[in-house]
Order: structure tokens, then sequence, then C-alpha cells
């Protein structure tokens, strides 16, 4: 796990299939941005950013379906 200067968590797991990341709130109430460790170093870059994005609009809070929510 990593922390931010901004206080996100970030952490590197296995993801099945072609889950690049995903983003939610952790028991302590911390924004954390997981990255499949699968993924080249661009490419964990490219899916940080993506995710980190949600958490700006504040994704996590509006309740949209995620197919909606990756369109936008």
């Amino acid at each position: 796990m990593t922390i931010t200067e901004d206080g996100y968590r970030v952490y590197l797991m296995p993801f099945p299939g072609d889950i690049n990341g995903a983003v939610r709130v952790d028991e302590e109430g911390y924004p954390s941005i997981y990255i499949n460790e699968y993924l080249s170093p661009e490419a964990r870059k490219k899916a940080f950013l993506h995710e980190l994005r949600h958490i700006l609009r504040d994704d996590i809070n509006n309740n949209l379906p995620i197919e909606e929510v990756e369109r936008e």
C-alpha cells in the first residue's frame, strides 16, 4: 500500500479479466484506489489517473450504475 500526499491509499492487487482498477472508500474512510498488478508501469499510471478522476468527481457517492459512470 502507498499513501499519496493527498491521502489516497493505493493498492496493487491481481484482478481478473480486463479490469484495470477500482476505487472505493476503505473501512477507515479513506478513498482507496486498487490497481491491477499485472499491468505495465505505464498502464498502471493510466489506471491510477482514471480512478483518481472518479474520486475527484465524487463518483463513489453518486449511486449511478457503473456503466453510466464509465461512459462520462
